[in-house]
């Protein structure tokens, strides 16, 4: 759809400057209508040129000598140094651009491409240069359009297939070996109840993955707060830490909780729930036996705080950097032995950005890591009303 609303867009500018080209040159050239009252309405070369600078689009007027005759506004705030009576090689500095308008005011055929330009940085244009002749005379109008946000999309859609793929081949090729093991009659009894309970773990960790997966694509799909949702971040630690009570306890971690009371944020509380969760369960199981992980949950001037800092292992520098990127691990065979996704902590990362809030983290290997989420605070919500929800105020969770 948006490569035909680019196109359209295109022939418009097109026609526009046709007209205006046309009405230009010819004049008062044109005779005189014998009748006055059938004569179609046409805008006149004003209204055109008017038409013209408003485009949203970079248009660029190229003259038959590709030189650029005419440029709008929005081609002058994205190309600074673009100005009338240049060539189009002086005015983009790219040869291959350069070449390709002068085979379309050649050869007279459209031409569409995609180019990286110099600009703010290296950017990716969609080019489309549309040949036209006008009382003989050859032209073409060049629209460029800035698709580097959409390139970079598209490249991080395609890593992000090629690693879920990667990532669900590893547990179903685990499970498709001690399923064909189980079919030997003759396995002793402890090997099979090995690969039983081996089988179910997978399973359990190829059910996370997809749950993560999923849960993910629904946080890009939506932005901001839509749901009118609210939830007591504090009250929400305060559950999260008793939940994994029991598996703190197994990795021999100290789990303490810091939390403030009436810690209000857009989230709903599944998603809520999902944020503490993650950060709380990454210190139980990896900060190391011995070591005391503590959540704080705060207010920090607009926003609240959620917290997670313990005195553990750390995480090598070299890793620092890449912990929210999706399916890192900064030790992979640790994460997967323990269950982990590899997505916790990227999931994390777009529900606060989801609201405008932001997650970091701070390492020192053998001195330990301190994850902070900030997200917007919100209004507490009505309590007066019958039947309203309200975390911290007897409503049950919903996740």
């Amino acid at each position: 759809m948006m490569a035909v609303a680019w196109v359209i867009a295109g022939v418009a500018v097109v026609v526009a400057i046709l007209a205006m080209v046309t009405l230009r040159r010819r004049g008062s050239e044109a005779p005189a209508p014998a009748e006055p009252a059938v004569v179609p309405v046409v805008p006149d070369a004003e209204r055109l040129a008017a038409a013209f600078e408003a485009m949203p689009l970079t248009a660029v007027l190229v003259g038959p000598g590709g030189e650029v005759e005419r440029v709008n506004p929005t081609a002058m705030r994205a190309f600074p140094l673009l100005r009338t009576g240049v060539g189009v090689l002086v005015a983009f500095g790219d040869h291959m651009l350069a070449a390709r308008v002068r085979d379309a005011l050649a050869t007279g055929r459209t031409d569409e491409f995609e180019l990286r330009l110099f600009v703010d940085g290296r950017r990716t244009f969609r080019v489309e240069v549309v040949p036209f002749r006008a009382d003989g005379v050859p032209g073409a109008v060049l629209v460029l359009v800035d698709a580097t946000e959409a390139v970079a999309y598209q490249d991080l859609r395609s890593q992000f297939v090629a690693n879920v793929s990667h990532e669900l081949r590893t547990p179903l090729t685990g499970l498709r070996g001690m399923l064909e093991a189980l079919e030997d009659p003759d396995i002793p009894a402890d090997t099979r109840a090995d690969f039983v309970h081996r089988s179910r773990l997978e399973a359990r960790r190829l059910e996370a993955l997809i749950d993560d997966i999923l849960f993910l694509s629904e946080l890009e799909a939506a932005h901001g707060d839509s749901t009118g949702d609210r939830s007591d971040m504090g009250a929400i630690a305060q559950v999260v830490a008793a939940d994994l009570e029991g598996e703190a306890g197994e990795q021999g971690v100290r789990l303490v909780v810091e939390a403030d009371g009436g810690m209000w944020t857009a989230l709903n509380d599944r998603m809520a729930h999902t944020v503490v969760r993650n950060l709380a369960e990454n210190a139980v199981r990896y900060a190391g036996t011995g070591s005391t992980a503590t959540v704080r949950v705060r207010r920090a001037g607009p926003n609240v705080e959620v917290e997670v800092q313990d005195d553990g292992l750390g995480i090598p520098e070299n890793d620092v950097p890449h912990v929210f990127e999706r399916f890192y691990r900064a030790d992979p065979s640790r994460s997967r032995r323990l269950g982990g996704t590899g997505l916790g902590l990227s999931i994390v990362k777009h529900i606060a950005e989801r609201l405008g809030g932001a997650a970091s983290i701070t390492s020192r290997e053998g001195f330990g890591t301190i994850v902070a989420v900030r997200i917007p605070a919100a209004r507490p919500p009505v309590t007066d009303v019958p039947g309203a929800p309200g975390v911290g105020s007897g409503a049950r969770l919903r996740w």
